[in-house]
């Protein structure tokens, strides 16, 4: 599958989702995630199934599919990709209750200062933070990253 036909198959799956056909929106995204060589494509379209699989409540598959973008953004040697990649993880992890793993993700997503995403992302990824902290009962640094944010 090339980068436009990934591209429109990626675009199909996100018309199908916000229509309210989500299980059609990821089968086409499975489809794509199977068939195309395209790195970047990969990780958009994993970026969608994360998301996807968030809001339906399916964490352990959110979680299965930030660890195969985190190999994706690897792969493709992109500080930006990385960097939203262990904001997915941390994420996912936040909604498994893991919350040291929470908290470790965002810190390297913090470390990784200087990428154009990374500024982009600090307020989400100190909220994940927060929420980690809050889930472990330290109050103060769940307000001092819910300040952050």
């Amino acid at each position: 599958m090339g980068q436009d036909q990934t591209k429109q198959q990626i675009e199909k799956g996100l018309h199908l989702y916000q229509s309210n056909q989500t299980e059609k929106a990821l089968r086409v995204w499975m489809r794509v995630l199977e068939k195309s060589a395209d790195p970047a494509g990969r990780f958009r379209v994993l970026g969608c199934l994360i998301t996807a699989h968030a809001e339906m409540g399916r964490y352990k598959d959110m979680l299965k599919f930030a660890v195969v973008q985190i190999d994706t953004a690897r792969e493709l040697e992109d500080p930006d990709f990385l960097t939203e990649s262990y904001l997915n993880l941390a994420r996912s992890n936040e909604k498994l209750c893991e919350f040291q793993k929470t908290i470790s993700y965002c810190k390297t997503c913090l470390n990784m200062q200087g990428t154009t995403v990374s500024v982009q992302l600090n307020g989400q990824v100190s909220l994940s933070m927060g929420n980690a902290f809050l889930g472990l009962s330290i109050f103060q640094k769940a307000l001092e990253c819910f300040e952050k944010a």
